[in-house]
């Protein structure tokens, strides 16, 4: 009897510390706790239900589907992290399964992929609980309503207007928040969910070897001391070009103190030098407003750095021969100290033999209060179909997801950036948390194919065409028809 006892107060001991580790739902099934700060109501579940994902399918231009799904016994450590996070909210609100319903999705498919929801909301199927796809096309103006208002989706809307700081998180990215919301519309979403986000967002790689051997300064602590601007970068390039092949002429065979395409990689500058395109007025509406000088002024200096011997360029990624990026081929063989690029190359840069360092892209002057990067089009948005079945389901199985993505996820995509060969460098760890920060969004670069805005610094610069006045002239009109255009969608 004694002994029974005893273990009978054993398990009442134990109770209390089996129920602080799961809860339950109405049908006695053990579910994890949501995350810290939800709004989510406690309880909430969708048990035995798909959460469904319109999504592109992985093609020859990248990986997509990783953002959302991955198979259990996944080696890399991302993946391994989007399975955990999966099954995690999968167990809160006891869903059968989280579905990427992948089709063609590149730009050439675009059509194809529009038309699918289009048609699936205009039958009022309600196929999808959210739809991901390439950013660039997903905001053409004529689908806006197509997409619901996130500030009309139960637990998003809480988090968006929260100002509790213990409740009010940042996984959803407050900067494309705040430009992408029109007359109280938001259609977008963009955080921690979005990994493509975090694959297309322009760094600097800098070559550790070849500072070493040049003794330049410490880079990461110029960073922390606001002094890592662009003339700081042009300054540190100087001298750098040796003539490999010996034929007295930079040529792609060489080294550089600088190397970049000309296809992409200008247009990033507006975002990088804090240039706005656009403002509001009092009543909120966005205008056209360049600040046409300063814009000059990155083209003047920047052309003027084109056209010494330590720079190298090409209009275009690959040249005519061979379909391999000679920018990653120059850098992986540490012929360049200097390289913008996007964050997702660090993936091809652990080949190297000498290590490098990932670094953001210099401020325009130490005035600018902290440094800016955006991510190229080919990132993902979130969007909630028109039809969806159950927005209570949408809003609650998204805003965990991204809730988990930034407590599980987004570490495994530094780990996983920053895995070199050789040890791992904890300054270029902190200088992501500096990139996150400075993640930055105009309404107009949102909306640049929309509005016809691409591309325009990359054939000034490429040209040598520093007279951005008489071209922004020239077409301003033609802007400021296709935005009135646009905004009419959300009159």
């Amino acid at each position: 009897m004694k002994k029974i006892i005893c273990l009978l107060l054993c398990l009442v001991l134990l109770l209390p510390l089996a129920a602080g580790c799961t809860n339950k739902t109405k049908s006695g099934k053990a579910v994890s706790d949501l995350p810290e700060g939800s709004h989510v109501k406690e309880g909430t579940e969708f048990e035995g239900e798909d959460f469904t994902i319109l999504c592109r399918e992985d093609n020859a231009f990248g990986d997509y589907t990783y953002e959302i799904v991955a198979d259990e016994g996944e080696t890399e450590i991302v993946n391994q992290a989007v399975y955990e996070r999966n099954r995690n909210v999968m167990d809160i609100f006891g869903l059968s399964d989280i579905v990427a319903r992948d089709i063609p999705g590149d730009w050439g498919s675009k059509d194809d992929f529009i038309n699918t929801f289009k048609n699936s909301i205009d039958a009022g199927l309600g196929d999808f609980d959210l739809i991901m796809s390439q950013q660039g096309y997903m905001s053409m103006g004529d689908l806006a309503p197509y997409y619901y208002n996130y500030y009309d989706v139960p637990y998003i809307k809480e988090t968006l207007e929260c100002t509790d700081e213990d409740h009010n998180h940042d996984y959803y990215y407050p900067d494309i928040v705040q430009e992408m919301t029109i007359n109280d519309q938001l259609k977008f979403m963009v955080g921690d969910y979005s990994l493509t986000y975090w694959d297309h967002v322009y760094v600097m790689y800098f070559n550790k070897q070849i500072a070493e051997n040049y003794q330049l300064e410490n880079i990461y602590q110029l960073v922390r001391d606001g002094k890592w601007t662009i003339d700081k970068c042009i300054e540190m390039s100087r001298g750098k070009w040796v003539d490999n092949n010996g034929d007295e002429w930079p040529g792609i065979e060489d080294s550089f103190g600088y190397i970049t395409d000309l296809a992409n990689t200008p247009d990033a500058m507006l975002s990088q030098f804090d240039i706005r395109q656009s403002s509001r007025n009092e009543d909120g509406q966005v205008l056209m407003d360049y600040d046409v000088g300063k814009v000059t002024n990155v083209l003047t200096k920047m052309i003027d750095f084109k056209k010494t011997d330590d720079f190298y360029c090409q209009q275009t990624h690959s040249d005519d021969t061979d379909d391999e990026n000679p920018f990653d081929k120059m850098f992986t063989e540490g012929r360049a100290l200097f390289y913008p690029a996007i964050l997702q190359k660090a993936q091809i840069f652990r080949s190297m033999e000498t290590d490098f360092g990932i670094i953001p892209y210099p401020k325009w002057d130490e005035n600018q209060a902290k440094h800016k990067t955006y991510s190229d089009v080919g990132f993902s948005v979130a969007c909630v179909p028109a039809d969806a079945p159950n927005l209570e389901k949408t809003g609650a199985v998204l805003d965990t997801l991204s809730a988990v993505s930034k407590e599980k996820v987004i570490p495994a995509y530094y780990e996983e950036a920053l895995a070199y060969k050789y040890t791992r460098d904890e300054d270029s760890a902190e200088m992501l948390d500096v990139i996150r920060e400075g993640f930055y969004m105009d309404f107009t670069v949102f909306y640049a194919q929309t509005l016809n805005l691409g591309g325009i610094l990359n054939n000034l610069m490429a040209n040598d065409n520093s007279n951005f006045a008489s071209y922004y002239a020239a077409n301003v009109r033609g802007y400021e028809r296709k935005l009135s255009q646009l905004l009419e969608y959300y009159e």
